[in-house]
């Protein structure tokens, strides 16, 4: 039986955009793909995984936020992969590579009057430093997914989840774009410190859309980590 592997989209992206990271890794696992927003409100994804077997949770950006929140309830033998990510998207004394308070509130506003708009203008900005994929699949602005995204940008202005984070008690893989200008490296620099043991790989020249820019390489980076300090039998 293939252990079940879920993927969890960033903010606004949905799930397709994952399709790329899931294609190479369905021979060796069950691949589930999820939309950031169809795993809220907190404490959704959590009830998803299974709580017998262990399993792999890959969360991207905001996703990769939820993941961490879940983290806790992975069975022994799980691995967990943090993708673009971060504990506290917004910024403060203890976390200056944050984004601030006021510029998140803002987008939330302009997102309501103009979500078209809104959802070009953060394409571009993941994309940074090269100009946007033309076949990125993003959530759509219709009535039913509008609630949805400004749900998931009120669950990037208030969580903090650096307490969990520090509880994070199973292999961890950390993956980010050296030019991401959405999420800073630096706040994957944090949460390798913060989880034990954990491993964290930058790659050059890509930013926030790392996962639908380079697909292979998170491929790639997650079965070597999987295999070898995973699920290798005298792992851990």
């Amino acid at each position: 039986m293939k252990t079940k592997l879920f993927l969890v989209s960033g903010w606004a992206f949905g799930e397709a955009a994952l399709a790329g990271v899931a294609e190479p890794l369905a021979s060796e696992f069950d691949v589930t793909r999820l939309a950031a927003e169809d795993a809220l409100p907190s404490g959704k994804l959590a009830e998803m995984l299974p709580s017998d077997q262990p399993c792999v949770l890959v969360g991207w950006s905001l996703g990769g936020m939820l993941a961490l929140e879940a983290a806790e309830h992975l069975a022994e033998g799980s691995m967990l992969v943090l993708i673009g990510s971060t504990a506290k998207f917004t910024g403060g004394d203890e976390t200056p590579h944050g984004v601030p308070v006021a510029e998140v509130r803002s987008m939330s506003i302009l997102f309501r009057r103009q979500p078209q708009e809104t959802l070009a203008n953060f394409l571009r900005q993941s994309a940074l430093p090269h100009e946007p994929l033309a076949d990125v699949n993003q959530t759509g602005t219709d009535q039913d997914d509008c609630p949805k995204l400004l749900e998931g940008l009120k669950y990037l202005r208030d969580a903090d989840l650096r307490d969990a984070a520090d509880r994070v008690g199973v292999a961890t893989l950390i993956l980010h774009g050296a030019d991401d200008r959405v999420i800073s490296p630096a706040a994957s620099a944090d949460l390798s410190r913060r989880i034990s043991g954990s491993r964290l790989k930058t790659i050059d020249d890509v930013g926030h859309d790392l996962p639908v820019r380079n697909p292979q390489w998170i491929a790639s980076n997650l079965l070597e980590f999987w295999k070898n300090d995973v699920a290798r039998p005298d792992a851990g």
